[in-house]
């Protein structure tokens, strides 16, 4: 049985080692198990750990101990290898030199061997930050402890919204361990205790005694470094050697001020490093934080430490030259890795530098680029402020650029178009500047909605420009072009432009801003690639595109399209009948900063999802979602599809087929429909519903629209949506049938499955009952594939009415369990993890991104009813010798 016990901190130290002392004292007679110490950050947990470790070594236990310092997916298990690295066992020198089951294997055997020769103590912190296969395996070895001499002891944080760790607690306590939760003191007793420790309490106390008084001064210094430190920094802090801060730090460990985990000291209470900062007047802090930064620099700390420092070094007075010089180096790497960073300060040191200051000018340029790639609201003010300084027509056009790219992230086009045409009235631009600003400018009235204005533009655009040799200009109007032949339902010429303006952006030679502006367009013709390949049926070649995309954003530090790449991965998805990897999607761009538009087509999508999956609370919240969300605009008006769509499900679920008619009605306008690029999608909907509330005539011109659309603008998929609408007007099963097979080979499960449903109902209307059943039963089939569980219940009850009911078969849909219950996409999934691939490799394989594949892994093990990789690997063995 496992034993869970929260123990408060005001009952001291002593209770809350109680427990572990309990199992120290089995170990040493030869009974091992698992404690899983939980608790708030700053509670004391690595505190707990060290005192383990320090009373198991005095009763002649063997320890060993390290610490997760996050996710290693290219090393995984690399907090237990890095335990067991003095103890000659398995290691990993270069990924992919031993399989992850493999490994996971070797390390237990090892462990046990350790175990056979004595007592012995694993203790592991911030398992919370350690990579899957070490959570994987650290539940594996709990059931090996229990037979053993061998206690495993791991710290971990609580309340992280993490499933492999809370799928990692409920297995431990099935194997019997100990969940130790440690709560936290009132602020008056951290208060207390940091008043006596620092020597600063009044009156009596029947606390601790202070620590010395340079050992208090020590921790000031450390309270400059943050909540953590290491032990080179806090030299560099103090200018002593390492060796001579060993027993402040140890004093401080020892009176519970700081924990100790290995390479890095923690404060335990932020109280405690808060009453520490404290102590050291404003004016002194400033001081204390620029000598620090300038101490870490000469100690080679990186770079965003010694930022951190001259962040908090907030004064009134001039910037110092080292300040500023060392900005003026370290800039282009900050701007990469932390742009947030560089923008407040370059911001700060910048009106601090007298006007005339020579290093004004690159400073500014540092700023302008840091606040494009940012792409926050507040940067669009920041290159406003810029631009009003800015004194020659290059640097204005440049800055222009930034400018609008900013406001058009925000969807502010009448913003842009007058940013835009200020450029050309406040300076002479050259022709290359002029040139680039119309084709932006031509981007923009293209999203703004105004094509007309568009496409002459771009095409001009891309004329000066190949006579000038300006690929960047010539990339952007290229981009406009394929977006205007996209919105004409030419998809295929569409592609063709796409790939010439890849083509041309590959050859652009930029640095800086341009080339981050080279980059940052390059990523917007990816995603659009995408939505052209979808459009052609090609899904693959679309999550190629993305993949590609994402992978930019990694390399580049351009984290702002990354919800545009999820989002179009799971609409391409939701088509393809892949809807956990949607949903995953969906979950995954959640935390992300989205566009305006962005979040009507997330709750759409997600609505559709649960709505056919009859999963009937989930849709209503993801529906309802909707409705604080207005329609957008422009460019992106066509992904108010999704809220039609959904908007129709809804009603239909909830049995009234009036009202869904209703919701499609107004779209077989051809104004209200001009850039809703999804209708054809509907139109066959729009057709069903009517003639099952008798409205034919509506049926039929829903039907024309479809035909005359399929007609004007060929392509398999409006093809197949003209051919199911017809066949319903004309009660033919042979279009329906057509249509079916069209869907079949495009791999789009759901629109098959509702094609070949309308060819029943039409056979059964025709008298054909045991066609009809056939074809029932192979709608319900496609259906059940994607788990679309509503489908099927509408389907059998149209049917029903008509005399027909489904074929035997020996289950309905798919079982909650087993390998039956597996997906297509989980099979495919848990036929790799039997292989020993990684998450990313998985992904890499199956075109997924790692979160998705993380969570199919979940799934798997639930489905399965097993708590490892390894034991799936087991299973497929045995599951494909039947």
């Amino acid at each position: 049985m496992s034993e869970d016990m929260t123990v408060g901190e005001r009952t001291a130290g002593e209770a809350e080692f109680a427990p572990l002392a309990a199992h120290l004292a089995a170990l040493a007679g030869g009974r091992g198990g698992s404690v899983l110490v939980e608790g708030d950050p700053g509670i004391g947990k690595t505190a707990l750990l060290a005192r383990t470790a320090r009373e198991a070594a005095r009763i002649g236990c063997r320890v060993l101990r390290a610490a997760a310092d996050g996710p290693a997916e290219s090393v995984p298990l690399r907090p237990l290898l890095a335990a067991l690295d003095r103890t000659d066992g398995p290691q990993r020198t270069a990924a992919g030199d031993v399989g992850t089951m493999l490994l996971m294997d070797r390390l237990t055997a090892h462990l046990a061997r350790l175990a056979a020769d004595g007592p012995l103590v694993l203790l592991l912190d911030d398992l919370h930050r350690a990579d899957a296969d070490t959570l994987l395996a650290w539940q594996r070895l709990g059931t090996t402890a229990a037979r053993l001499p061998l206690l495993l002891v791991a710290a971990v944080r609580r309340g992280l919204e993490r499933p492999d760790l809370g799928r990692l607690r409920r297995g431990l306590r099935d194997q019997g361990a100990h969940v130790l939760s440690l709560t936290a003191r009132s602020p008056q007793e951290l208060e207390r205790l940091a008043e006596a420790l620092l020597g600063t309490v009044t009156g009596p106390s029947d606390g601790p005694g202070p620590l010395p008084g340079a050992a208090v001064e020590t921790l000031r210094l450390a309270a400059l470094l943050g909540p953590e430190f290491g032990a080179t920094e806090l030299a560099a802090a103090t200018g002593q050697p390492p060796s001579a801060l060993f027993g402040t730090v140890d004093a401080a460990v020892a009176a519970g001020l700081l924990d100790d985990a290995g390479d890095r000291l923690a404060f335990r209470r932020p109280a405690i490093r808060q009453k520490l900062y404290d102590g050291l007047p404003p004016s002194a802090r400033a001081a204390a934080h620029r000598r620090l930064a300038r101490g870490l620099a000469d100690s080679g700390a990186p770079r965003e430490r010694v930022a951190e420092q001259l962040l908090s070094a907030t004064d009134d007075g001039r910037a110092d030259d080292w300040t500023v010089d060392w900005i003026g180096r370290h800039a282009e790497g900050l701007v990469r890795k932390r742009p947030e960073v560089a923008v407040e300060l370059l911001q700060r040191v910048l009106q601090q530098l007298p006007a005339d200051d020579p290093r004004q000018a690159p400073l500014e340029r540092d700023l302008a680029t840091a606040a494009f790639r940012l792409r926050r609201p507040e940067c669009t003010a920041i290159v406003r402020r810029l631009l009003d300084r800015a004194t020659t027509p290059d640097r204005r056009a440049l800055l222009t650029i930034s400018l609008a790219h900013g406001l058009f992230w925000e969807g502010r086009w009448s913003e842009v178009l007058c940013a835009l045409d200020d450029a050309g009235t406040t300076g002479a631009l050259s022709p290359l500047w002029d040139n680039r600003i119309r084709a932006l400018r031509a981007l923009t009235l293209w999203s703004a909605g105004r094509h007309d204005e568009a496409g002459p533009l771009a095409a001009h655009v891309v004329c000066r420009a190949q006579e000038t040799g300006d690929t960047q200009a010539e990339a952007y109007g290229r981009h406009t072009l394929a977006l205007g032949l996209l919105r004409q339902r030419r998809p295929e010429a569409a592609l063709a432009e796409n790939s010439r303006a890849l083509t041309v952006s590959r050859h652009v030679r930029a640095v800086g801003q341009h080339a981050l502006e080279n980059t940052d367009v390059r990523l917007a013709m990816l995603v659009n690639r995408a939505v052209m390949l979808g459009m052609l049926d090609r899904p693959m070649e679309a999550l190629e595109a993305l993949r590609e995309a994402r992978g930019m954003c990694e390399e580049h530090g351009i984290h702002g399209h990354l919800s545009g790449i999820g989002m179009t991965g799971a609409v391409l998805n939701y088509w393809t009948g892949r809807w956990d990897a949607a949903l995953a999607d969906l979950d995954a761009i959640a935390e992300l900063p989205m566009v305006t538009w962005l979040p009507v087509l997330r709750h759409g999508v997600a609505a559709l999802i649960h709505g056919h999956r009859d999963h009937d609370e989930d849709a209503r919240t993801a529906f309802a979602a909707l409705r604080g969300h207005p329609d957008p605009g422009g460019l992106q008006r066509g992904h108010a599809s999704y809220r039609i769509m959904a908007g129709a499900l809804m009603a239909e679920r909830d049995g009234r087929p009036h009202e869904a008619l209703a919701v499609l009605l107004p779209t077989l306008s051809s104004a209200y429909a001009r850039d809703l690029d999804q209708r054809y999608q509907w139109l066959p909907d729009v057709v069903r519903l009517a003639l099952a509330v008798g409205d034919r005539s509506t049926a039929q011109a829903a039907a024309a629209i479809g035909s005359a659309e399929a007609e004007r603008e060929p392509h398999a998929g409006r093809t197949a949506a003209a051919r199911r609408s017809r066949g319903l007007v004309d009660q033919d099963p042979a279009p329906l049938l057509a249509a079916a097979d069209s869907y079949t080979r495009a791999g789009r499960p759901l629109q098959a499955g509702q094609a070949l449903e309308d060819t029943a109902a039409v056979a059964a209307s025709l008298g054909d009952l045991a066609g009809a059943r056939g074809h029932l039963d192979r709608a319900v089939a496609a259906y059940e594939r994607i788990g679309a569980a509503w489908d099927i219940r509408r389907a059998e009850a149209r049917l029903r009415v008509l005399g027909v009911r489904p074929g035997q078969r020996a289950a309905r849909g798919r079982p909650d369990s087993g390998w039956a219950a597996l997906t297509p996409t989980e099979l495919k999934v848990a036929r790799l993890v039997a292989e020993g691939r990684s998450n990313p490799e998985i992904a890499a394989e199956l075109y997924l991104s790692r979160r998705t594949v993380q969570t199919h892994v979940s799934h798997i093990l639930r489905k399965l009813g097993v708590r490892s990789r390894t034991e799936v690997a087991r299973q497929a063995a045995e599951h494909a010798a039947r």
